[in-house]
This record gives structure tokens, C-alpha cells and sequence, in this order.
């Protein structure tokens, strides 16, 4: 893979990137190398005083901007305000998300299902949707926050699953729709990463045991700066996906023959094990 020299400036270095999810995790971890890389960078998070931290930390390029991507008034808004501070848009990285409660369908409360949706999915549509004019002129890259969730079956979590799947089908059709404007998207593909929305799943019980039966190189979470240290790459190189770890291309390559072992894993004990707790009433 081709990589720049540390020497040459790098192609974001004046550029102006937005973030949603940006106070902590992955969104954080990008903020930081947007702007280790010489780009201007406005930290869109709910969490106004999360995202004013980070901003003071990263200092003059920064700067913080609360909004919740369920408010698509505030996120019309915050892109005025953004495009006014910094004078346009080159780059959105639409990547805040939830998990949502470890149940299974008939499990979930309806309202806790829609909000993943409400967040993950048309969250990304709002996030897009106010930034395409500015993103557009500018001729700038569009990179959106998918899952190895989209190609994988995720039971307990399938609103979560069902969102990512949902935001790679929608990333690839808003490529081919702004092709004749110059204008690039994305679609980033992450494992298990180290961060608080992955750490409140994998530290179940059950869930827990199950990765532990897995290979270790799948099962271990890689670290948020890994994750944004790929998410960057991929905004450098103005690539149609960005995936960490290592193998996250294999699986997805192979994702038609994953599928046929869906009925073994239907049998697997620690899985069918995972689907029972998650049946039971919730605390």
C-alpha cells in the first residue's frame, strides 16, 4: 500500500474535515491525526463538554461544535457555522453511532431499536445531507463508518447490524450519484476497537465467553488510534473503503461463503447461549 512520504505535506494540510462522534474513540483518535497531518478540524459530538476538551487539547485547528445527529435543524446549522469558521468543507466523516442493548429482537424495547436507527443510519443520512453542498463545491470526500457488522450476522445486536449493513448500501449509492461531481465517498469497515461503545458489549458475560473461543487475532479489540490511523489514511488517499485490522478485506471477500455457515452457527453453544440470556427481561 502506497504511503506518503513523512517529508512531502501531506494532501489534507489545509484542508477542513468534520467529525461527528468526534469527542472520544475512533472520532478522537482522527481528530488528532487530521490535525497531526495539518488539517482544519470542527469536532461535532452531543457531548458539548467532551468536544470542548478535545478542542483545547488539539488547539488552533480545532475547534468543538455540540450538536446530536437525531437534530437535523442543528446539523443544517452547525455546517453554516462551520463553513462560516473555517471558510468551506473538504472532508465528512460521518461516524457517530451507538450499540444499543444486548437483546434479541423480541426482546428490545421498540424505542431503544429506533434509536439505533435514528443515530447509526439516519444519522448519516442527516450528517450528508447538510454538508453535501459545501462537500461538493469543494469537490471534497465523504467517508462514512460501516462495521464488519454489515457482513457478518449479529444476533442480540441486530439493530446495530442492520444500521451498518444499511450505511454500506447507502455509502455505495451516494458514490455512484456524485461521481460527475468530483466528489469522493468512503466506506470505512472496522472489527472489535478498543472504545466505550464496543467495551459495554464484549465485557458481557456471555458475549464474552464466546469471543474467547475465537481465534485471538479476531477476538482482541485494536486500539482507536489504529482505527483512526486507517480512517485518515483512507481521507489521504480519498479511498472507496478503509478497513483495520489486517484481515477485516478477507472476511468481507468472502462474505457470500460466511453465509452458508450460518445454520453451524446457529449450534454454536456459546452463541445459542448469548440468544437465551438475551431473551431474558433486561435490568
Amino acid at each position: 500500500m502506497t504511503t506518503f512520504h513523512r517529508n512531502r505535506p501531506s494532501p489534507l494540510a489545509g484542508r477542513v474535515a468534520v467529525i461527528t462522534g468526534a469527542a472520544g474513540g475512533i472520532g478522537g483518535a482522527a481528530a488528532r491525526q487530521l490535525v497531526a497531518r495539518g488539517a482544519r478540524v470542527a469536532l461535532l459530538d452531543r457531548d458539548a463538554e467532551a468536544a470542548a476538551a478535545l478542542a483545547a487539547e488539539l488547539g488552533e485547528p480545532a475547534a468543538p461544535f455540540a450538536v446530536d445527529v437525531t437534530d437535523p435543524n442543528g446539523l443544517e446549522r452547525v455546517m453554516a457555522e462551520v463553513a462560516g469558521r473555517f471558510g468551506g468543507i473538504d472532508v465528512v466523516v460521518a461516524n457517530a453511532g451507538v450499540s444499543g442493548p444486548l437483546a434479541t429482537v423480541s426482546a428490545i424495547e421498540p424505542a431503544e431499536f429506533e434509536q439505533v436507527v435514528d443515530v447509526n443510519l439516519l444519522g448519516v443520512w442527516r450528517t450528508v445531507r447538510a454538508a453535501l453542498p459545501r462537500v461538493t463545491e469543494r469537490r471534497g470526500y465523504i467517508l462514512l463508518t460501516s462495521s464488519i457488522a454489515a457482513a457478518i450476522p449479529c444476533p442480540t445486536v441486530a439493530a446495530y447490524a442492520a444500521t451498518k449493513a444499511a450505511v454500506e448500501a447507502f455509502g455505495r449509492a451516494l458514490r455512484l450519484e456524485l461521481a460527475h461531481t468530483g466528489t469522493g465517498v468512503g466506506v470505512a469497515y472496522f472489527g472489535a476497537v478498543d472504545t466505550g461503545l464496543v467495551r459495554g458489549l464484549i465485557t458481557r458475560p456471555a458475549l464474552a465467553d464466546g469471543l474467547d473461543r475465537m481465534p485471538k487475532v479476531i477476538g482482541a479489540p485494536i486500539s482507536p488510534a489504529r482505527a483512526g490511523a486507517a480512517m485518515v489514511n483512507g481521507i489521504e488517499r480519498r479511498s472507496r473503503s478503509v478497513y483495520a485490522p489486517w484481515w477485516v478485506p478477507g472476511l468481507l471477500a468472502v462474505r457470500a461463503q460466511v453465509a452458508l455457515a450460518d445454520p453451524l452457527a446457529a449450534r454454536f453453544p456459546p452463541l445459542t447461549r448469548l440468544i437465551k440470556d438475551s431473551e431474558r427481561a433486561r435490568p
